[in-house]
């Protein structure tokens, strides 16, 4: 690390200046500036091919090099009193070409060797600032609440950046103002607000999880099944089917209306730290607001099967938005020891406890087509979503893809160190960060993760009686997940080496549910987390070596386990890696 001290200068001053407290600084003041940086590559293999869609609208990640990302990492601290200014950015060259297009690209460096720059964070604090006891940071910034070990329901002012997910928890710097008021040493209260909006950051792989059409987005069960057996009669019948077409998130208007708040009150309580928090925002995951359907005439046959044919395409274009929300926020973390009474030498057992109470906006979706030469033509207009022959719903309302149910999320830990060797951790956590409304073991709600048509199923008839309950299957799962975290830490070689180990195992039973022609309704079978059928996982070993003098090499895994149905074995996921890392710091 690098520092340099200096008396006196312009820079002090336009520092002091730019803090507004200029006549607040001290003579005996120093500037100190701390810098620091590293050299990092990361290179990654996917296992297996991923992807969804038959051969006329297949979206595929191939087997490979799935990422070779080489990144310069800066960060300036600056300090002088009580003044603190920090910038942190990374330089990305990402080693993959992007697809070129034209010949004209092969003379585009941004194009054979695409880069970015990245702001970590760039902004600037005070202690002290007006009154006592008063702190001020403003600029691109992380706000942490969150106590959970990577994962924070609580942590909802900053966008979630999933495009890594080996650095699952990880969350984008986003322009805030901050300010914390120390009430006492023990208990403070803060505030933050975020003028502008910015969403959630999706891995390469996020794009299949929109393409999978099957996985229709409606709360209402009978609205799904009927556009199930419409969708199927499309396309054996008439020898068109739904793939999806353009895909467009709307961010909210950058108005006073759109601002995010958020206050929290924190302090300590015997030795136990405990927060309560209030946000006022948006989900940055977006939801689904608007579907229009377009037809493409034209016969296309598959290439590897001549006989493979269809006699075109109905596209679905899609409209995401990013429904407002409130969340109310408990943490709790500390350490407990039930062995003390055996010996003082023995470790404490430390806990955490971090639960949010979401309150959502509904949110509809509104479905439109244009004119429809089918078997059965369909005019333009909007969707008929109760059957009564007139466009729209009853009283014109449109269907919800989100309701208005409060639902919780939390994280509930304990970790544990052995030594100075091992380090073990377990968590039971309720509701991933993509998983939103309500829907769990306290209050029914379900998302699909797989639909079709039974077979041998009258689809024609399903599809002009606008029923389609004898004819759909579905597999659901609830909207809100539980996992059982479990991983641990050995060191070894004088602390320079560790194997690190952790695994995540869904633990959420999936239903099918179905037409039962005997008993002549609809039944659902449950399918448990430990069949399989219904089993998920997710296994991680890393293993890291520490050379000294900034050095250190890694290598490991990512195993995504399950059915493509499932939470982990979803394309969208990614599929299974390996990967390798070095890293420099200095």
């Amino acid at each position: 690390m690098y520092r340099h001290v200096r008396r006196g200068s312009a820079t002090v001053c336009a520092l002091a200046l730019l803090l507004g407290t200029a006549t607040s600084a001290h003579a005996d003041d120093e500037l100190e500036l701390d810098w620091s940086g590293r050299i990092q590559s990361d290179l990654r293999f996917r296992m297996q091919p991923v992807g969804v869609g038959e051969w006329y609208s297949r979206q595929e990640l191939p087997a490979g090099v799935e990422r070779n990302w080489n990144t310069l990492g800066l960060k300036l601290e600056a300090n002088y009193g009580r003044f603190h200014g920090v910038a942190a950015v990374d330089f990305v060259w990402s080693g993959v070409p992007e697809r070129m297009t034209a010949i004209g690209d092969l003379s585009r460096v941004e194009k054979a060797e695409p880069y970015r720059l990245e702001a970590r964070s760039i902004y600037m604090e005070a202690e002290g600032i007006f009154v006592k006891g008063l702190d001020l940071r403003i600029g691109q910034q992380v706000v942490s609440w969150g106590v959970g070990d990577q994962f924070n329901p609580t942590n909802n002012l900053n966008p979630d950046d999933l495009r890594d997910p080996l650095l699952f928890g990880r969350q984008v710097a986003n322009f805030m103002v901050k300010a914390d008021y120390w009430i006492n040493e023990d208990w403070s209260i803060s505030g933050v607000l975020v003028p502008l909006f910015k969403p959630a950051m999706l891995p390469l792989s996020g794009s299949l999880a929109v393409a999978q059409l099957d996985r229709l987005p409606f709360v209402s069960d009978s609205l799904r099944q009927r556009v199930v057996a419409e969708q199927a009669a499309a396309q054996t019948l008439f020898g068109h089917p739904t793939i999806i077409g353009n895909v467009t998130p709307v961010l909210p208007e950058p108005t006073f209306d759109n601002m995010q708040v958020a206050y929290r009150i924190a302090g300590t309580i015997k030795e136990h730290d405990v927060a309560l928090s209030y946000y006022n925002g948006r989900t940055d995951f977006p939801q689904p607001r608007s579907n229009h359907t377009r037809q493409a005439l034209g016969r296309r046959c598959n290439p590897s099967d001549t006989n493979d044919c269809v006699e075109g395409l109905l596209l679905t274009d899609v409209t995401l938005e990013y429904p407002r929300m409130h969340v109310y926020g408990l943490n709790v973390t500390g350490e407990v020891n039930p062995f003390s009474w055996i010996s003082e030498e023995i470790n404490g057992l430390g806990y955490r406890f971090e639960g949010a109470l979401v309150v959502p906006q509904s949110q509809s979706i509104r479905l439109t087509n244009d004119a429809l030469a089918l078997g059965i033509p369909q005019a333009a207009g909007e969707y008929d979503y109760d059957g009564d022959g007139q466009p729209g719903g009853p009283g014109g309302r449109e269907p919800l893809v989100v309701d208005n149910t409060p639902f919780l999320k939390w994280v509930l830990g304990l970790d544990y160190t052995f030594g100075e060797h091992v380090y073990v951790n377990a968590m039971w956590v309720h509701g991933l960060v993509d998983e939103y409304g309500a829907g769990d073991w306290i209050k029914e709600g379900y998302t699909v993760r797989q639909s079709g048509v039974i077979e041998g199923s009258n689809v024609l008839a399903c599809a002009l009686s606008k029923n389609g309950q004898t004819c759909s299957r579905e597999i659901l799962r609830p909207r809100l997940g539980d996992y059982v975290v479990l991983g641990a830490d050995f060191k070894f070689a004088n602390q320079a080496g560790m194997f690190r180990l952790f695994t995540i195992l869904d633990a959420t039973p999936l239903v099918e549910d179905t037409w039962d022609d005997e008993q002549g309704k609809r039944v659902q079978r449950k399918i448990s987390p430990l069949s399989a059928e219904g089993f998920s996982m997710v296994i991680f070993p890393e293993l890291d070596y520490n050379f000294g003098n900034g050095l250190e090499l890694a290598a490991g895994a990512l195993l995504q386990l399950g059915k493509p149905y499932t939470k982990f074995g979803s394309p969208e996921t990614g599929g299974s890696t390996v990967f390798t890392r070095a890293k420099y710091s200095f």
